[in-house]
């Protein structure tokens, strides 16, 4: 009976010591995962930052290109009137 009980006792603490690692290598990986999405996110907030300056560039871009359309619109007109103006 005594040996049984120490048989036990020694499968109950040999038990005890593997879910202890195994709650050890948990919260070690937890704490990577943890980590690593941290980072994922900082990403996130870099990358989101950047597109949004690149919306007001291509916006600015956009506003630039039809400036410069209107333009040479105007300095065509001119031109056609310059020509007009000889023809008659």
């Amino acid at each position: 009976m005594k040996n049984k009980m120490m048989t036990l006792a020694g499968m109950v603490f040999a038990l005890g010591l593997a879910g202890c690692s195994s709650n050890e290598m948990l919260e070690k990986n937890v704490a990577d995962l943890t980590m690593k999405v941290d980072n994922l996110s900082s990403q996130v907030d870099s990358l989101s930052s950047e597109v949004a300056d690149l919306k007001v560039q291509q916006q600015q871009a956009t506003a630039d290109s039809m400036a410069a359309k209107e333009m040479a619109a105007e300095a065509n007109e001119r031109v056609d009137n310059v020509v007009e103006s000889y023809k008659k």
